[in-house]
Order: C-alpha cells, then sequence, then structure tokens
C-alpha cells in the first residue's frame, strides 16, 4: 500500500510542471480577467477587442452593468503551441535594403541555417546593416537608422525585405511589419549594450512562455484598467454638486439636496418625490408670489426705516468713537503732561542761555540770547551753507560778509565761527528739541475737530428731530473742550504752564441711543407682516426651485448614476501584487536557477569564471537580474575583454532558456579580446550554431579563421551550414555585398575555381552586373595569390592567423625570385583593377570577362612555372 501511494505521489509531482501551474492561476482568475489570460495562453495578440469584451465582463462583476449569460472558458494551454511563433522558423535573406545610411541597395544577403559571417574592414557598411537588425530584432542598445549624410536632400524612405521560411514555406515581410512575431525570435547582442547589460538591472526579454504569461497578461489588465480609470476620469468631468447647487437662488429644502448629492442618493426616494410640477403646483406659484409682490410692496415703507435706522446706528457709532478721540487730549494726565513739557522746554533754554550766552554780550547788540537772537544766528547759518559747495564751511579766508559784503577780518571770522559752535552746543539742541516737543503739541491741538455735529448731517437732523436735549449737551462740552483747547495752545506759544481743568465728554447717551435705535429695527422686523412675508418668500422660493428642479432634473438624476457608477469602479481589484508574487514563485521554481546554472555554464565554456553573482527581483508580472561582482557591478572591476565575455555569456544564457527564439546576431562580439578569448569565443557560436541559427559581422580576420575552422569541426557533413560573405566600399556608397567570399585564409583559393565561377557568370550578363561580376572573379584571384604565397611559395610553413610553424614544411619552400617577383606584380595589377589603388578607369581599364580570363590564365601559368621549381637547398 505503502509504495502504491509513493507512486501516485510521484505521479503527482511529475504532472506538476509550469505550464499546469500557469492554468492554474489562470482557472483561479476572475471571469473578465480569465478572458484575457485564455486568449493569451491561447497565442492570440490582446486586440482593443478583446481589452473591450474583458472590460464589460469587469464591469457586469462591479454591478455596473447588467449581468449577461457567459459560456465557460477553458484554459487550452500548450508551450509548444503557444503564440504564433516557429520552433523551426529561419532567416533566410536580406535584400533591398532602403534609406539605411549610405548603404548601397539592391543587394541581397543570403544566410545559412546555421552559421552566416559577414566580414567587412571599418568604413565598409557592418554598422548600417547592424542598426538595421537592432532596428527590427531584439537589441539591449537599439540605434537610430542613420539617413545617407552624403546627399543633402530627396532621403529615401527606411525599407528592406527580410524573407524568413519554416516548414519549407517563406514569408516575406518588411520593416513596417516589425511587430510580427518572426521579428521577436531572433536577437542582437552589441558590445555597445556593454554598460546597460553589466551595470543595469536588466528585464528577462527571454524566458519560458508560462512565465512570459505574466508580463503579457499584466500589460493586458493593465490596459483594461487604463480604459476603467478613463470612463471615471470622464464621468467626474460633469457638473459637481456645487455646479449644479448654483441653478438655485436662495435657499430651500430642494437645494440642501441638491447640494449633497452622492452614491448614497436615493432617486426614488430624495429626489422623485420633487416630482412633477404640476398644474396645481405652477397656479399656486402665480399665488403665492402675487400675495408677496402685494405685501411687500406695503411693507416697503418699513423696509425703507429699517434701512435709516440702520445708517443711523453706523453714524452715531462714528461720532461716539469721534468724541472718545477728543477726549484724550483733555484728560487730567494729557493736561499734565503739557505743562510738564512747557516747564522742560523753559528750564532747557534757561541753562543754555546760562551757559554760552556770556561769551555774546556786548554793548553794540541788544537782546543777546533772546529768541529772536537764537533764530537769527540759524537762518544766518543755512544762508551760509549755500554759499560752499562741497566739504567747504563758511567762513574761510577771503570770504565777505553775508551782509555789508566787507571783507572779513579774522576776529569776525572767529566771532562767526563761535556762533555756529553755540548752536551746535548739547544743552542748545536739547533746548531745541523741547521746543520741537511743544511745536508738535501745538499742532495737534490745532487740527483738532470740534464740529462733529454739522447743521445739515443726517445724524444731526435725527438727533434734533428724538433727542434734542442730549444734542444740546454734547455741543455744549464740545464747546468747553474748544476753548480749553485754544487755552493749551496760548499757554504753548507764551511758554507759560498755567494750571488748567480736564474736561471730557460722557459717551453714556451714545448707549443709550443706541439700545433704543435696535429695539425699533426689531419691532418693525419682528411684526406680523413682517413674519408674513418671510413665510411667503420660503413658499415661492420652494415652489420656483422645484419648477427649476424638474427641468434640470436629468443632470440630477445623470450626476447620482456617476457618482453610484465611479464608487463601484473604485472596488475594481486588478490584483497585481497576486500577480507579481506567482510570477516570482514560478520564476524561483522554474527559472532563475536554471538560468544561474546555465549562465554559470556559458562563463565556464568561455574561460569566465569570474564569481559573478546573479540578483533576481520581478515586478508587474516581469522579471530582472542585476549581475554583481563582490557587491560591485561588473564594468567596475572587470577589464573591457572581461566584460565582453561576461556579457556573451549572459547573452547566450537568456537565450538558451527561450522557447520561441531561433536566432542570435553578433556584431564584432570580440573587440578588445585576445587571441585566445577570440577562439574561445569561435569554437563557443561555431558549437551554437548547431541548434541555432547563428549571424556574425565582423572585421576581425583572426576571429574569422577560428569560425571557419571551428565550423569545419561542429558543421561538417551538414548541408550549406556555412555562409560567408564580404562587404565592400566604393568610394562614398558602402555596404556592397560580394556573395560566398571571404579573405584568404586557407586552401580554399589553391585554384582560382571561384575566380572561373564568376568569369563564367560574368559571360552571361550584360551592363553594370557583367563589370560586378568580372570585379568579384578578380577579387576572388586576388585571394588565390595570397594562398599561393602561403602555401606554395612558403609551403604551409606559417599559416594566416595560426601561430603555429610547421617547421617540417620548410623543405618545401620554393624560392625564385624572378617568379615571385611576378606574383607581387600581378597581385597589385589586380588590387589596382577592383581597389582603385590607381584608378583603373581613367587609363580606359574597365573590368570585364576578357581581361578576367587573361589574369587566370597567367596564375595558372605562373603556379605551374612555380610548382616545377627545384627545393630550395
Amino acid at each position: 500500500m505503502n509504495e502504491e501511494n509513493n507512486n501516485i505521489e510521484n505521479i503527482h509531482i511529475q504532472a506538476e510542471t509550469l505550464e499546469t501551474e500557469v492554468k492554474r492561476f489562470a482557472n483561479e482568475l476572475p471571469y473578465w480577467a480569465k478572458f484575457l489570460a485564455e486568449k493569451i495562453l491561447s497565442g492570440n495578440a490582446v486586440s482593443e477587442n478583446y481589452i473591450d469584451t474583458s472590460y464589460s465582463y469587469l464591469l457586469e462583476l462591479l454591478q455596473i452593468k447588467e449581468e449577461t449569460e457567459k459560456s465557460e472558458i477553458t484554459i487550452d494551454y500548450n508551450i509548444i503551441n503557444a503564440g504564433q511563433y516557429k520552433s523551426d522558423l529561419l532567416l533566410a535573406k536580406l535584400e533591398n535594403v532602403e534609406g539605411v545610411n549610405a548603404l548601397t541597395e539592391n543587394q541581397t544577403i543570403e544566410f545559412s541555417p546555421n552559421l552566416t559571417i559577414i566580414y567587412g574592414a571599418n568604413g565598409s557598411g557592418k554598422s548600417g546593416y547592424v542598426r538595421l537588425l537592432k532596428n527590427v530584432f531584439y537589441s539591449k542598445y537599439p540605434e537610430d537608422i542613420l539617413p545617407n549624410i552624403n546627399i543633402e536632400n530627396e532621403h529615401k524612405s527606411i525599407n528592406a525585405k527580410f524573407t524568413f521560411k519554416s516548414n519549407n514555406i517563406e514569408t516575406v515581410l518588411f520593416i513596417t511589419n516589425r511587430d510580427n512575431t518572426e521579428f521577436e525570435q531572433f536577437a542582437v547582442f552589441d558590445g555597445k549594450g556593454l554598460f546597460k547589460q553589466l551595470a543595469e538591472k536588466n528585464e528577462f526579454e527571454f524566458r519560458p512562455a508560462g512565465l512570459s504569461f505574466f508580463a503579457n497578461y499584466t500589460s493586458a489588465i493593465n490596459r483594461v484598467e487604463e480604459k476603467l480609470n478613463t470612463d471615471i476620469q470622464t464621468k467626474q468631468l460633469g457638473n459637481t454638486a456645487n455646479d449644479l447647487s448654483a441653478l438655485f437662488d436662495g435657499n430651500s429644502e430642494i437645494k440642501a439636496i441638491v447640494q449633497n448629492l452622492n452614491a448614497e442618493t436615493n432617486i426614488y426616494d430624495d429626489l422623485k418625490k420633487y416630482t412633477p410640477f404640476s398644474d396645481d403646483d405652477k397656479t399656486q406659484k402665480e399665488t403665492i408670489q402675487k400675495q408677496y409682490d402685494e405685501l411687500l410692496l406695503a411693507l416697503k415703507g418699513k423696509e425703507n426705516e429699517i434701512k435709516k435706522l440702520g445708517n443711523i446706528k453706523t453714524l452715531l457709532a462714528k461720532n461716539k468713537q469721534d468724541i472718545e478721540k477728543l477726549n484724550q487730549f483733555f484728560t487730567i494726565e494729557m493736561i499734565v503732561k503739557i505743562q510738564s513739557v512747557i516747564t522742560d522746554c523753559i528750564s532747557k533754554e534757561t541753562t543754555a542761555k546760562a551757559e554760552s550766552i556770556e561769551n555774546f554780550k556786548t554793548d553794540k547788540i541788544q537782546g543777546v540770547g533772546a529768541i529772536e537772537w537764537k533764530n537769527f544766528i540759524i537762518s544766518a547759518e543755512e544762508f551760509a551753507k549755500t554759499q560752499k559747495t562741497g566739504n567747504a564751511v563758511y567762513p574761510e579766508n577771503g570770504d565777505n560778509c553775508l551782509f555789508c559784503q566787507q571783507l572779513l577780518s579774522d576776529n569776525a571770522k572767529q566771532l562767526i565761527s563761535n556762533y555756529w559752535t553755540f548752536i551746535k552746543s548739547i544743552m542748545e539742541q536739547k533746548a531745541k528739541q523741547a521746543q520741537e516737543t511743544l511745536d508738535k503739541a501745538k499742532q495737534s491741538y490745532e487740527s483738532l475737530n470740534f464740529d462733529l455735529f454739522p447743521q445739515d448731517n443726517t445724524l444731526t437732523v435725527w438727533l434734533t428731530e428724538k433727542y434734542p436735549d442730549e444734542l444740546v449737551a454734547l455741543n455744549r462740552k464740545l464747546s468747553e473742550q474748544k476753548t480749553l483747547a485754544k487755552n493749551i495752545i496760548s499757554d504753548i506759544q507764551s511758554k507759560t504752564a498755567n494750571e488748567r481743568i480736564a474736561i471730557e465728554i460722557g459717551v453714556e447717551q451714545h448707549a443709550a441711543i443706541e439700545t433704543a435705535v435696535d429695539a425699533l429695527i426689531k419691532n418693525l422686523t419682528e411684526d406680523e407682516q413682517s413674519k408674513e412675508l418671510e413665510k411667503l418668500l420660503n413658499a415661492k422660493t420652494f415652489l420656483e426651485h422645484k419648477e427649476k428642479f424638474n427641468t434640470h432634473f436629468p443632470k440630477f438624476e445623470t450626476y447620482v448614476n456617476n457618482q453610484v457608477w465611479i464608487k463601484k469602479a473604485h472596488n475594481a481589484d486588478y490584483a497585481k501584487r497576486i500577480i507579481t508574487n506567482a510570477e516570482k514563485t514560478l520564476s524561483n521554481k522554474y527559472f532563475n536557477q536554471k538560468y544561474i546554472d546555465t549562465f554559470n555554464n556559458e562563463c565556464q565554456k568561455l574561460n569566465g569564471n569570474f564569481g559573478i553573482e546573479v540578483n533576481h527581483t520581478g515586478t508587474q508580472g516581469k522579471s530582472y537580474r542585476q549581475l554583481k561582482l563582490k557587491g560591485q557591478n561588473p564594468n567596475a572591476v572587470l577589464s573591457e575583454g572581461e566584460q565582453k565575455v561576461i556579457a556573451i555569456a549572459d547573452f547566450l544564457a537568456e537565450l538558451q532558456m527561450s522557447e520561441i527564439n531561433r536566432g542570435l546576431i553578433f556584431d564584432d562580439p570580440v573587440n578588445s579580446l585576445d587571441n585566445d578569448r577570440k577562439k574561445q569565443i569561435a569554437e563557443r557560436l561555431a558549437l551554437q550554431a548547431t541548434s541555432k541559427q547563428v549571424i556574425i559581422l565582423t572585421h576581425d580576420l583572426i576571429f574569422f579563421y577560428h569560425l571557419k575552422n571551428f565550423s569545419k569541426k561542429y558543421l561538417n557533413g551538414i548541408e550549406n551550414s556555412f555562409i560567408h560573405h564580404t562587404l565592400e566600399r566604393d568610394n562614398q556608397i558602402c555596404g556592397k555585398v560580394v556573395a560566398n567570399t571571404s579573405p584568404a585564409n586557407e586552401g580554399q583559393y589553391n585554384d582560382p575555381t571561384k575566380a572561373e565561377e564568376w568569369l563564367r557568370k560574368s559571360k552571361i550578363t550584360n551592363g553594370n552586373e557583367r563589370i560586378d561580376y568580372s570585379k568579384a572573379g578578380l577579387a576572388a584571384l586576388r585571394a588565390s595569390y595570397e594562398a599561393l604565397a602561403i602555401f606554395t611559395i612558403l609551403g604551409g610553413t606559417v599559416q594566416r592567423f595560426d601561430p603555429q610553424i610547421r617547421m617540417g614544411r620548410l623543405k618545401e619552400i620554393k624560392f625564385e625570385k624572378t617568379l615571385i617577383e611576378t606574383v607581387v606584380e600581378k597581385h597589385g595589377e589586380i588590387s589596382n583593377l577592383i581597389e582603385g589603388h590607381l584608378p583603373s578607369d581613367e587609363f580606359g581599364i574597365i573590368p570585364s570577362p576578357e581581361i578576367l580570363e587573361q589574369q587566370i590564365t597567367d596564375f595558372k601559368r605562373l603556379k605551374e612555372d612555380l610548382k616545377n621549381v627545384q627545393y630550395n637547398n
């Protein structure tokens, strides 16, 4: 029995897969979300129509829409069939590139199902093709495609024709079709994205389809959420409760209800009870309006009287304030203060006179020390200042008297200077300040206004009629204050500190009069007629509001319905935290560790065991990774070459985990690497080409050499498994594709076979194509001359890009100076024809089948002559 239970448990464990767990997650979703999950898991693109349908189901769940009958959703998810992805997809051909940098048009690049190498020196057009590929396929560092900078206008639109093949059926797509799933199945590695790849957190773009579901599902529900939020905002943009209540002038219970409209308002219980506005309501409104108008007319006199009394209250309060301000000047404290100021001024003037006047007494002038004398000196000093500029002071040597205009003697100058010193003395200044205080006090009393009850003043007229005795008493007191003010001014002028009696005006009568006015106003407003008028106004306002309420009832109904809609909409639950947690759980269970193992395995294959750690995070259904080296970003610790190795390992590891990726494209992946690293990467990519399509663009001949060698090791016997092309530049135009050619790096060019193939093609064509084929044949023949040097002249002792020296072949070296000079001469001649080292067309020499055929004949004869050379002793 135990054994049987164990078997059942094992079956259950085996059945628990990423696929089944994703299915279970989808089956537990609410109907509206499950609808989207089913579409995604069935491989359908989530169209706007699907979003609208899901949104409608969500509204039903929120009880915003009436629930409809819905068919059962079955999650039929199979990883193999999920999506429109093709497991045998190949990129077969790229052609008809237009508007991309300065690339030559009408070119065709055919790709091997396994390994394709596109070789081109710097400036040959590789960057243009790479920008194009990064623009349509996945890349961590996409770049804008640039137009041809060598032409000013008439730039063509960017376009290219991509031919894909699946199940032996070709599919032709263009750049405008880049959203097709075919483009999602290829990825480009570019060293320019190193910083982003190693220094930043990176999203896993290629993961098992089951995990990719969460990001796609999150994106879909975000679109539903956005749709709901848009509708909420639209309904919130309508009238507010304040806007609706502004339709009503005055106050009523109807207006109060409108002001408080919300989602809890019951349209039938709270609003419908005020509908309709009947004919009886209309008749009642007209009757009440008439009664109100008649009573209002009768009460107009009372309203005017109330308004008049209100004005009297205001004037009376202002008058009371004015009297209280006057009283401040006639209190016993103020009178004592004035007496003190006068006494202080007299004292300081006496002291100043006693201290300095004796120096100026003379029989020639009377009144020395008098106030007139002082004022005379002060005025003279002010006038003297106008005679001088800058810092000069009157009098100086040579100055004349300001009065008699005679030249001043030394004694006269000294006397005037003493006058100036006197008026600036401390006691004199104190006396001056005391005088200024008196002057200000005098001005204050002179500015007082005692005419507080002008004859035609509204308050005066009313008091004369209603409170004549109080008015007489107030005017009498004001007259007494006015007399006292005159006496105080006289005391200040004469500087006599006379005893004065304080006079303050009482304001008790103002309070009594204000109380009486309030009583009058209250009596006028609280009579039965006023109460009846208020009652009629309320009834009239209610019926007016009821009429308007019925006129605008659809607005109130719409507003309440919108509030109910919005309240229900806010209950929408998108369960984003659940999505994130589910994705994290399944990523940890089925992906993260597997990625780490795959990454470490790739690092080992590339001899890149630097101790890199991988940190995983996730949010909104997406997974991210960050590479660290002892807590630091790898780009801050490793060399550029080591960074490149780690980046390639990361790229390969992620794409090995992908079920959809079918092709890898590399742009010069070995820059800054030494020969050993180049060899390791070449072997790894050649091995990768056995399971996925690999396309490599490079300008590195050593790397090219290693790729070709390893392709023989891993791809030998696979039909059409290795293709190589060369990109060439012609003046300002680059990207010329020379198909099935490469730099000479082994014995494939020992014989002029490829040159003869191009010769046959050139003979059956015309025009530019005839010249191009001839040039291609000459290029192949030039490679044969290079192979001739390696394998025939040097006997294969030293081979291109191979560090090994084959000492046993030294005896095969052939040396005949004349023949070697001929080889060098012929190689240069062919180079001039195809590369323009010496512009051949200036001399009328244009590559042709005849020239190519002659050059092939010369090559064969020269090779035969070399073979006949005796071994060099």
